[in-house]
């Protein structure tokens, strides 16, 4: 009786919005293929900001938020607007809420732990001639070749990740390295072997990014193929990038830029877990070091050397790095 009530009042939420239609997103999508598919109906708020101050902020005589990646830029402006504690917003809603920000400084020496490397050679989308993925197999293959595996590569689409993934072992890199790609197996067994291993290559997407925690040798690199902006066409993100857009501003600034800005730091916290850690992030995508907004990006990263010039170039970088000269 109560997943009947609770399936009836979710389609009562997708068909007939009511009051909260201006504060929802609803849309169609198939999942699966062949028989096996399925015609899914969801809704889902466009902004959880007030949701948490009502239901959790003001009622809870104290919360405390605490993690590695809340800042961007260094500052909490994006994260207390997304949790609906901006300055303006609680002046706005008129509730009695104080928030208290702190910085705690990392422990680790990131100058002398890590280095960030973008080449500038790299095609990082589809243009003329071979897509992106092949060039990223080569880069692959020769950064395995430097840290001897012990590697992550992270991806932003299941598409890119199964490309590379069949690359790899058409070019039979997996006959030098262990190969793991997220979905072929549990995520924890996947995890777990490639710690094992001491010298695998994981290939990852969304919930690679976060969440994961290797210290010590096992993991020595770190290869994003691409920046992790948002897809806009997602229907989620092209709500809220509506509804800043209504508010008069520029949703890649407000929202898609600081997006990116944590999530690639995430995917930055896989490599440095320890004092003792050292590790080289080797971004494929050069708008970090070629695009304006890419300073932001930057600015948002743990305060490691940052090195641009033709693969080449970067390749001696790495073998200095890891006192391979």
């Amino acid at each position: 009786e109560r997943k009947i009530s609770a399936v009836g009042q979710a389609l009562r939420l997708v068909l007939l919005p009511g009051d909260s239609s201006a504060s929802f997103v609803r849309w169609l999508e198939s999942r699966g293929r062949g028989k096996k598919g399925n015609l899914v109906l969801a809704a889902a708020p466009i902004e959880l900001g007030g949701v948490l101050l009502d239901s959790l902020f003001t009622k809870a005589e104290t919360t405390v938020l605490t993690s590695a990646t809340l800042t961007t830029r260094g500052n909490f402006d994006f994260a207390r607007g997304r949790l609906g504690i901006s300055e303006v917003e609680l002046e706005g809603a008129e509730v009695d809420v104080s928030v208290h920000e702190r910085r705690v400084p990392s422990p680790f020496n990131f100058r002398e732990q890590a280095l960030i490397a973008v080449p500038t050679d790299i095609p990082w989308k589809n243009g003329k001639g071979s897509p992106p993925e092949d060039a990223t197999v080569k880069v692959l293959e020769a950064f395995a070749g430097i840290t001897d595996g012990g590697l992550f590569a992270l991806f932003t689409s299941h598409s890119a990740l199964r490309h590379v993934a069949e690359g790899v072992r058409t070019q039979g890199i997996d006959q030098s390295w262990p190969i793991f790609v997220q979905g072929e197996e549990d995520r924890h067994r996947i995890l777990e072997r490639f710690i094992d291993s001491g010298r695998g290559i994981l290939l990852g997407t969304s919930s690679f990014w976060e969440g994961v925690d290797v210290p010590g040798d096992p993991l020595r690199g770190l290869l994003i193929h691409k920046l992790p902006f948002r897809v806009p066409t997602e229907p989620i993100t092209a709500a809220r990038m509506e509804a800043i857009e209504r508010q008069g501003r520029d949703p890649f600034a407000h929202f898609m830029l600081p997006h990116a800005a944590l999530r690639l730091k995430q995917g930055f916290g896989r490599l440095i877990r320890a004092r003792t850690d050292r590790g080289v992030v080797l971004i494929l995508d050069d708008r970090i070091v070629r695009r304006r907004y890419g300073r932001y990006l930057q600015d948002s990263l743990p305060p490691a050397p940052i090195v641009r010039e033709p693969w080449p170039g970067i390749e001696e970088r790495l073998r200095d790095f890891f006192n391979l000269g």
